[in-house]
C-alpha cells in the first residue's frame, strides 16, 4: 500500500511540472490532486486536502505540533559519551532558529511563527532514538509538528515506519544514506549531506584519473551506513582496473579499529578508503601511519571531516581526501564570503556557549535550518502535508553555507535533496580542507549510481 500511495504521488507531481497551474480536489475514486506549488489547499488532515502525497490514510493530525504561534520540532541525537561530537550539528540549527525567532519568527502564509526544537540524547543508539521520538512526537503523532535532523542511518530507519504511519514529516535526516530515496516512505527526507554512494563515485572518479590501477583497502561500519560506501564504491569501479583488496568491518559505534587496519595494510593496498565515522575514523588514520602503511592516497567519509575528528588525527590526517557541499569555516577562501560572514555573526550572537563556529558540522546544521525556513516560506498554509510537498518540489541554491553551484532540489523522480559535491583535501598544518577541482554535478543521478537494494532497503 505504501508503494502504490507514493506512485500516485509521483504521477501527480509530474503533472504539476507540466502545467502552469492546476486544479485541486478529489475525484470519485478518492485519488489526490495537487496545486502547482505542491501545498495543501485546505483541511485539517484525514485525507481531505489536495496534496502531492496521498494523505487519504493519514490521521486527522495535519496541523498537530502547532502551538498558537509556535512550530514544535522534535529531534534525537548523541549528546553524551564518545559520540557526543555530533551534538555540534544541533548548535548550528538552533542558533539559526534563535536568530529567526529574535527577528519576529518565520512568516508562513502571512503569519509569523516561532520555531522550538525539543530534543533528547540517544547516545547514537537506535532503540533510544525510538523511545525519544515516541515521547516527543507521541505514539499517535499528535505532539511535535515534525522530526528534524535525527542523526544516524540506523536511528532514522528505526523510526521511519511509525512516523510514516502517522504522516509525520521526518525532515533532513542527519545521514547520507540513499535509503531516504525509498518511495515507500515519502514522509522521510534526507539532508543536504550528499548520498554516501555519490562520495564513493567521486572517489572512484578521482582514482580513474590519478591512480587508474589503484589497489584499495576499505574500512566500513558493519551496518547500512558502511554497506552504502562499500557497494557504492564497488559499483563505481566496475569495468576499470581499480581493485578492492579487502573490506574490513567494525561494529556500529565501536572506536577501536587497530586490528582491522593492520589487516588491511597487509593486503598491499596503495589506497585506503576509510569509510568509518566518529572516533573510529581518526583512530584508523593514526593506526595506518603507526603501521607504516605506504599509501598513495587516503579517503575519509564525509561524516569524518569535522574539526574535532580531524583534530584527533592531527598530522595523521594530512592530505586525506573527502567530499562536502558545505563551505568550510576554516578555509581562508571564504573569509570574505557574505554567507560566511552572516553565519559567523549569527553563531557569535545566538550560538550556545560551547559552540565551535569553526567546526564544519555546525555549518551543516545551520544550513539545514536555512533550508527549512525557505520551505516554510513556500507554502500557502501551515500543515504537515503542505511542508512535505513544498520540500519535495524544492528547486533553489545558495541557502545557508551550501557551496556555490550546489543545488537544493527534489522532484517527482528525484527524491534526493542535494547531489552535488566538492572533492576536498585536508591541510593538517592549517586545519582546514582545501577545495580540489570544481563542484561535481551528480544532480538527478543518485538512483543510477546506487545499487537498488541500498535505496529500497
Amino acid at each position: 500500500m505504501h508503494r502504490s500511495r507514493f506512485l500516485r504521488a509521483l504521477a501527480l507531481l509530474f503533472a504539476i511540472a507540466l502545467i502552469a497551474s492546476g486544479c485541486s480536489g478529489r475525484d470519485s475514486e478518492g485519488s489526490s490532486t495537487s496545486t502547482d506549488n505542491g501545498s495543501s489547499d485546505g483541511g485539517d488532515g484525514g485525507g481531505e486536502e489536495a496534496t502531492g502525497i496521498d494523505t487519504s490514510d493519514c490521521p486527522d493530525t495535519d496541523t498537530a505540533g502547532i502551538e498558537d504561534d509556535t512550530i514544535v520540532l522534535a529531534s534525537s541525537f548523541p549528546q553524551s559519551g564518545l559520540t557526543a561530537a555530533f551534538a555540534q550539528i544541533s548548535k548550528g540549527y538552533k542558533a539559526y532558529f534563535d536568530k529567526v525567532n529574535a527577528d519576529g519568527g518565520v512568516e508562513v502564509a502571512g503569519k509569523k511563527y516561532q520555531i522550538k526544537v525539543v530534543d533528547k540524547d540517544d547516545e547514537y543508539n537506535a532503540s533510544k532514538t525510538v523511545q525519544n521520538i515516541n515521547e516527543e512526537v507521541g505514539p499517535d503523532g499528535t505532539k511535535a509538528f515534525a522530526v528534524f535532523n535525527v542523526v544516524g542511518t540506523a536511528n532514522n530507519v528505526a523510526i521511519r515506519e511509525s512516523l510514516h504511519e502517522n504522516c509525520v514529516p521526518n525532515l533532513f535526516a542527519g545521514t547520507g544514506s540513499p535509503a531516504w530515496g525509498n518511495p515507500e516512505y515519502p514522509w522521510l527526507v534526507g539532508s543536504t549531506l550528499a548520498p554516501y554512494t555519490l562520495e564513493g563515485k567521486a572517489f572512484a572518479d578521482y582514482l580513474k584519473e590519478n591512480q587508474p590501477e589503484a589497489k584499495v583497502a576499505m574500512l566500513v561500519q558493519d551496518d547500512d551506513f558502511g554497506k552504502a560506501y562499500e557497494e557504492g564504491f564497488k559499483q563505481a569501479i566496475e569495468g576499470t582496473d581499480i581493485t578492492v583488496t579487502d573490506v574490513a568491518t567494525y561494529p556500529t559505534g565501536a572506536n577501536e579499529v587497530a586490528s582491522q587496519v593492520i589487516s588491511l595494510a597487509a593486503t598491499g593496498a596503495d589506497t585506503f578508503f576509510n569509510g568509518a565515522t566518529l572516533l573510529a575514523c581518526p583512530n584508523a588514520l593514526t593506526e595506518a601511519n603507526a603501521n607504516n602503511w605506504e599509501r598513495v592516497s587516503t579517503f575519509v567519509s564525509g561524516t569524518c571531516i569535522s574539526k574535532t575528528l580531524m583534530g584527533i588525527a592531527g598530522d595523521d590526517a594530512d592530505g586525506v581526501f573527502a567530499t562536502t557541499n558545505i563551505k568550510d569555516p576554516l578555509n581562508p577562501a571564504f573569509a570574505d564570503d557574505e554567507a560566511m560572514k552572516e553565519y559567523l555573526s549569527v553563531i557569535d550572537e545566538f550560538g550556545a556557549d560551547d559552540v565551535d563556529p569553526e567546526n564544519g558540522i555546525v555549518a551543516y546544521g545551520y544550513t539545514q535550518a536555512a533550508v527549512f525556513e525557505y520551505v516554510l516560506g513556500q507554502v500557502d498554509e501551515l500543515s504537515r502535508s503542505a511542508v512535505i510537498n513544498a520540500l519535495r518540489t524544492i528547486d533553489t541554491e545558495g541557502l545557508g553555507l551550501a557551496l556555490e553551484g550546489v543545488q537544493i532540489k527534489m522532484g517527482a523522480d528525484d527524491p534526493f535533496l542535494a547531489e552535488n559535491l566538492q572533492l576536498v583535501q585536508y591541510d593538517s598544518a592549517n586545519q582546514y580542507f582545501e577545495n580540489v577541482g570544481e563542484v561535481i554535478d551528480f544532480e538527478g543521478k543518485t538512483a543510477e549510481l546506487t545499487p537498488e537494494d541500498l535505496i529500497n532497503g
